[in-house]
């Protein structure tokens, strides 16, 4: 009994770690994208990334000498999956270009609450009253990051709710297809939409990299697998009522890097809508997972 239970904490341990590792992956990838957003356009830099990120795949594919990882069971999904995460990408990149990145992050963190909300029509799923007072104060926390005054509200707050926004559905449709599909397969067919969307605007506007920028960009695609592959290994490790909260780290990851970059320190009003978003985001995921438990 006691070794079963050390491994348990040993192995609920690791999916911690991998959790941390994971946003602190991700986080590192949103600041690459920030700072080539300066001087790369938009859907060229999803489309160099997604570049990279699809040669990573066929490397591993090519190491297993197996196909299988990339293989496609239901490509309408696919397409659906890809052509909102194409979206969630090009208002990401947008955002970081013209936010700071705490301050994207943070709005980001509407993701669950859209999630809840969107899971009513498209899941069929029952969301009770406790659950909706958590929206609707996660909702006033997005309200104090924006400051929607006739002199302060920004309308490049938009951006990143817009990416919470697609994001939530995003996640509707993974519900449904990472039952049957691989996570690397998804991944990889998403990239290819993404180059086959902005390909052709190549001619307008695109410009030629240098061997910096090259560079930043592979370390980009890196930072997106070795993320996805560290979320997925996490939830092999832990329940994902333990790890799931741990998403949030990501914020921490955002102010450091923020600060030591580009010298951003969040003002209060960022700081405790953040903490309310953050809050209402936790409970909402603990809620769900305990309402799963007694069914």
């Amino acid at each position: 009994m006691t070794s079963f239970a050390t491994s348990h904490e040993n192995a609920k341990f690791k999916g911690i770690i991998l959790m941390v590792l994971s946003t602190l992956f991700m986080g590192l990838n949103n600041a690459l994208l920030k700072w080539l957003s300066d001087t790369i356009p938009a859907t060229q830099l999803l489309s160099m990334r997604s570049a990279v990120i699809c040669l990573i795949i066929l490397a591993i594919a090519a190491r297993y000498r197996s196909l299988a990882v990339i293989r496609i069971g239901n490509p309408r999904g696919h397409l659906l999956w890809g052509g909102v995460q194409f979206i969630n990408g090009i208002l990401f990149i947008l955002a970081v270009a013209v936010l700071p990145l705490a301050d994207t992050i943070a709005l980001t963190f509407a993701g669950p609450l859209f999630l809840t909300a969107l899971a009513i029509p498209f899941l069929g799923e029952n969301v009770g009253w406790r659950r909706w007072v958590a929206i609707i104060v996660g909702f006033l926390g997005i309200v104090i990051i924006t400051r929607p005054t006739p002199e302060a509200f920004r309308l490049l707050a938009l951006l990143p709710l817009g990416v919470a926004l697609s994001g939530a559905i995003r996640d509707i449709i993974s519900r449904r297809l990472t039952a049957h599909e691989g996570s690397l397969a998804i991944l990889f067919s998403s990239s290819v939409i993404a180059m086959v969307l902005t390909l052709p605007l190549a001619p307008f506007g695109w410009i030629m990299p240098n061997a910096m920028e090259w560079g930043l960009v592979a370390l980009t695609g890196c930072s997106v697998c070795l993320g996805q592959y560290f979320m997925i290994e996490t939830f092999r490790f832990a329940e994902a009522k333990v790890v799931a909260p741990l998403r949030y780290t990501a914020i921490i990851w955002s102010v450091a890097l923020g600060y030591m970059v580009w010298g951003d320190i969040p003002d209060s009003w960022t700081v405790t809508g953040t903490m309310i978003v953050v809050a209402s985001g936790i409970y909402i995921l603990r809620r769900e997972y305990k309402l799963r438990d007694v069914e």
